[in-house]
């Protein structure tokens, strides 16, 4: 049942931060007052982040006079971790099995997170589904920090992605066909489908940074005055003539923000192929809008008409009313926007349908501090009663003692026997779980090298090249290597597709290296792939269409994006490309090459090694 309480709501973004409050009436909310503040900074400026983030709450307390309030937070999802993760049909402990599955599914130590899960429906062949959404802890102890250094206490914190469900949700409980959301914000574009009932969403870099450093390249200006320039006159180009009546400027600015718009229309195709394709959802009928981007002029009828599917802005305060102090003009520039302030008022008056809480480390203190506080306060209760007691009857009891003593001993003797019984049903147990946490292990495991397949066929998906060979590689190390035809990597293959070609070996499949005398088990470290593209008859093409994989390897696979299951570093992809990625010079190769083909050879070197598993026979029998 909904609960509406007076509600403070704020959410950091990437490139503004937002507050609201919320106050009940009748069965639902009003928009008593909000505030928004944009946070527009030059990448080098990048660590003064955090004062202009604690400047803007300040004024905004101050602002919305809601200072020493409780505050429902909401972190962008850029800085999450959000995972989709499917557990085996067994019986136990959700959380503990939520947590084995954290420590394979997230790239840090376990100690440096803080996670929290929704359970989802049950997948077709009987798996448990769960949404498991992580942030590091020094992050989220960081936004804290800010929220109660400026008179605010934190309530909660919840993630943009959750948050904006459950806004859309509350005002579109009759909605049943299948939609697709898309929150362009600055730093990512959060694409969400709500598909009656079920639950999916990604995040992409196309979003307002990537239109913004577009401008940036274009008009060779920096990247504050060209967020100023799309802001004031940007717009979306149609096309088909659209900008012959705008100035030659404006016009260059249009086009260029729709070549930006278009690879944000590629990302949101490829994911709803892949979420066809792998989570067997249906097509969205429907697409809505919402995020500081969707504000540019023309986005709508661009979307529409690239998509192919009907668009509409987001309405997230149809639920709501709206406060005499709210200015309706600023409002309706503004709506669009605060769709995860709505989902966090949502969420607290629990009516939302995901409940995500990550807990900063000390309000986890505090929050046990007074879970603790009843409990101490009864145990020194029923002792001094039990003191009282005890010193009133002791004098009249000792002879009772006594004859109760002799009467108790052979029970004394049946519960020792109990306890010896418990010991070995404990045992038992113990070493269930150890074989639930082996199996748990397992089964994350059987699906990594279809999520490095999948994550490949996603941003490498082309006609114009193939791969050939696809090998894991165990104790590998980029640094020691440089890639060419004529020598092997540094590092065993576990498939050596070659050998198995020429006849070399009966198998593709090789041995993995013995564990005796080795400090670790050993662990597949990175991804080995060969393979063809087109070769342009043009050299010059040529050089280009090589700069071109050798950008897409940098920032595809980026270590930066939430998703990426690699660990390449973009600076040093760019400085020691050799390392990772070489074309093959046809005169080096050792097969002949067609004219119109040139060989590739990459390494993709795994944020998370992936185990090779070993089993002892003894624990078998």
């Amino acid at each position: 049942m909904a609960e509406y309480k007076k509600t403070v709501a704020l959410e950091i973004g990437a490139q503004s931060v937002s507050m609201a409050l919320f106050t009940p009436a009748g069965r639902g909310f009003t928009l008593s007052r909000y505030a928004r503040r944009d946070i527009v900074l030059d990448p080098v400026e990048e660590g003064m982040r955090m004062d202009y983030v604690s400047n803007a709450i300040k004024e905004m307390v101050a602002e919305l006079k809601v200072n020493g309030s409780e505050v429902r937070n909401v972190v962008s999802g850029q800085q999450v971790f959000l995972r989709f993760i499917k557990l085996p049909p067994i019986e136990g402990d959700l959380a503990e099995q939520v947590g084995y599955e954290a420590q394979q599914q997230i790239p840090f130590p376990i100690d440096q997170i803080q996670y929290s899960y929704q359970p989802l429906s049950d997948t077709p062949e009987g798996d448990k589904e769960v949404l498991l959404v992580a942030i590091k802890k020094e992050v989220l102890d960081s936004l804290n920090s800010q929220v109660e250094d400026n008179g605010l206490k934190t309530k909660a914190v919840d993630c943009s992605i959750t948050s904006l469900y459950n806004a859309y949700r509350a005002n579109h409980p009759e909605e049943t066909e299948p939609v697709m959301i898309l929150d362009i914000g600055a730093k990512t574009t959060d694409i969400l489908f709500a598909d009656n009932g079920r639950f999916f969403t990604r995040s992409v870099t196309a979003a307002g940074s990537f239109i913004t450093n577009a401008v940036s390249r274009e008009f060779k200006i920096g990247f504050r005055e060209a967020e100023q320039l799309k802001v004031a006159s940007g717009a979306v180009s149609l096309g088909n003539g659209h900008t012959d009546s705008m100035d030659e400027q404006t016009a260059a600015l249009a086009t260029c923000i729709r070549t930006a718009m278009g690879r944000l229309c590629s990302e949101v195709q490829r994911t709803i192929t892949h979420y066809r394709s792998q989570y067997k959802g249906n097509p969205p009928a429907k697409v809505y809008i919402c995020g500081g981007g969707a504000r540019l002029p023309y986005a709508q009828e661009f979307l529409q008409a690239t998509l192919n599917l009907p668009v509409e802005y987001l309405n997230t305060l149809g639920i709501l009313g709206v406060g005499s102090h709210v200015d309706a003009n600023a409002l309706q520039l503004d709506a669009v926007c605060l769709g995860p302030l709505v989902g966090a008022a949502v969420t607290g008056a629990k009516a939302g349908e995901y409940n995500i809480d990550l807990v900063p480390t000390s309000v986890g203190k505090d929050r046990a501090e007074k879970e603790q506080l009843p409990k101490v306060i009864i145990g020194g209760m029923v002792a001094l009663i039990g003191a009282s007691i005890f010193a009133y009857n002791a004098s009249s009891s000792a002879a009772a003692a006594n004859k109760e003593l002799f009467r108790a001993q052979p029970k004394d003797e049946d519960a020792e026997r109990m306890n010896t019984r418990l010991t070995t049903v404990k045992g038992n147990y113990d070493k269930a779980m150890r074989d639930v946490s082996k199996l748990s292990q397992l089964y994350s495991q059987r699906a990594a090298y279809a999520d490095v397949m999948r994550q490949l066929s996603e941003n490498c998906a082309s006609v114009k090249f193939w791969v050939s060979e696809f090998s894991p590689l165990v104790d590998y190390s980029v640094e020691d290597n440089t890639l060419s035809e004529s020598s092997d990597v540094k590092g065993q293959k576990l498939i050596d597709m070659n050998g198995s070609r020429n006849s070399a070996v009966a198998s593709a499949i090789t041995k993995a290296p013995e564990s005796a005398g080795r400090k670790n088990a050993p662990a597949v470290t990175a991804i080995y792939l060969s393979g063809y593209t087109i070769k342009p008859v043009d050299n010059d093409q040529a050089t280009e269409q090589r700069q071109v994989v050798y950008d897409m390897v940098a920032t595809r696979f980026s270590e930066s994006t939430p998703d990426s299951l690699f660990s390449y570093e973009t600076a040093k992809v760019q400085k020691d490309l050799n390392c990772y990625f070489q074309f093959v010079n046809a005169k080096s190769a050792k097969e002949k090459m067609p004219p119109y083909v040139e060989k590739f050879i990459m390494v993709m070197p795994l944020k998370n090694p992936i185990p090779i598993p070993e089993f002892d026979p003894a624990e078998n029998k």
